[in-house]
């Protein structure tokens, strides 16, 4: 899917969707989406170095 995206706030970012806090992406950030499932987003970022899960509501743009 590897969807480019830049982030409107800061999020958190889980290593599991509803797991633990892994790290935090201020806004600005730039992510590739990789997949979704349900409100989840699987993202990776620092030329896919970095990955993890964030909580993004359907209705909202990133």
């Amino acid at each position: 899917m590897l969807e480019d995206l830049l982030l409107n706030k800061t999020y958190t970012v889980h290593l599991k969707p509803e797991g633990e806090i892994c790290n935090r992406l201020k806004q600005g950030t730039r992510v590739k989406a990789v997949k979704r499932k349900g409100d989840w987003v699987h993202i990776t970022w620092r030329s896919g170095k970095k990955k993890g899960w964030v909580h993004l509501e359907e209705n909202k743009s990133v």
